[in-house]
């Protein structure tokens, strides 16, 4: 019913009672033409006054009992559209994170430097998501030159050099190539001697943040941010799960919740190729806060354990990664 129709009514109301109390006063004239007949008559329905009077009372106070229930109900509209004003914000501000994340991966920049044969160095740049691709190569070079049997400094080879220790032959140039490779890791990646004398008597969990420490220590600045940026968005899943969670006594409500944002977090590594998945998993071994959110939501369910550089490296407790055959049944 529009206001108009609300407005008729009132003035048809107010009619019937002006037209109704003239017709009355007009009857009692023609029906009691003497004084006291009509004093007698008004003494007689005095007492409806009284109960027209308590009716009317009884009005106003179911009339607040109705205001005051009606401001409940919008009072209760009004949390309701807040609380679906914070879903619809935080589904925006999530969404644009991912954005945010995915533009962080294409802008990766990097150049990664090695030895082409073993008196010429090269350097390639590495842009975007290819760097994720490179970074397991990497790992594995790392690996390799820690596994290395004696360290060996390196030093860049000259035209003296090749002129009195020249390799006479293909052999000796592949050979001099490996151990000039195996150098310039060490130099490249800033392995001391201490370093890698230490590394022999890691254990595999050990060796693997020692792996990763080395890798990041070279390439913070171009996958810093990416991983931090990853933690915050897992954080913000969780802080604004948490919030809804006390907000809330049923313990079906409360599964519902913790169902929907499981599915905000899955978003993100949907986000993720299989090497940006096998980079976060040793990243999480030097950043327990990271882990610990990778555990809750269970964000590297979808890494196979033969993408690791060893499969003795599935040792973090919550972190159980399957086989690729696993995953694929």
């Amino acid at each position: 019913m529009n206001t108009k129709e609300k407005s008729n009514k009132l003035y048809w109301l107010i009619a019937i009672a002006i037209v109704l109390w003239i017709s009355s006063w007009i009857f009692i004239d023609l029906k009691y033409s003497n004084l006291t007949e009509r004093g007698s008559f008004g003494d007689k329905f005095g007492f409806i006054n009284s109960l027209f009077s308590g009716l009317a009372l009884a009005g106003i106070i179911y009339s607040i009992f109705l205001q005051q229930k009606e401001l409940s109900h919008q009072r209760t509209e009004l949390k309701e559209t807040k609380e679906e004003f914070k879903d619809q914000n935080f589904q925006t501000t999530f969404f644009n994170l991912l954005k945010i994340q995915n533009q962080l991966a294409n802008d990766i920049s990097a150049t990664i430097g090695d030895l082409s044969s073993y008196d010429k160095e090269n350097y390639k740049e590495i842009i975007g998501r290819k760097f994720f691709n490179q970074s397991k190569f990497q790992l594995l070079r790392i690996n390799k030159a820690l596994d290395s049997i004696r360290y060996s400094n390196y030093s860049r080879w000259t035209e003296e050099d090749n002129y009195e220790h020249g390799p006479s032959n293909s052999w000796d140039a592949e050979d001099l190539t490996k151990s000039m490779k195996q150098a310039f890791t060490l130099k490249y990646f800033q392995i001391d001697k201490d370093m890698w004398e230490n590394s022999k008597e890691q254990s595999p969990i050990e060796r693997a943040e020692r792996l990763y420490a080395i890798f990041f220590n070279k390439f913070h600045f171009a996958i810093g941010h990416y991983f931090r940026h990853i933690y915050h968005i897992l954080l913000f899943v969780e802080e604004t799960e948490k919030e809804k969670i006390t907000k809330t006594n049923d313990v079906r409500e409360k599964e519902k919740i913790q169902k929907d944002f499981k599915q905000y977090a899955e978003f993100i590594q949907a986000q993720m190729s299989t090497p940006e998945l096998f980079l976060l998993f040793y990243n999480a071994l030097s950043f327990p806060k990271l882990q610990r959110l990778l555990i809750k939501y269970n964000t590297l369910e979808n890494l196979p354990i033969e993408d690791l550089i060893s499969e003795e490296h599935n040792v973090i407790e919550g972190i159980n990664l399957k086989s690729r055959r696993e995953l694929l049944k």
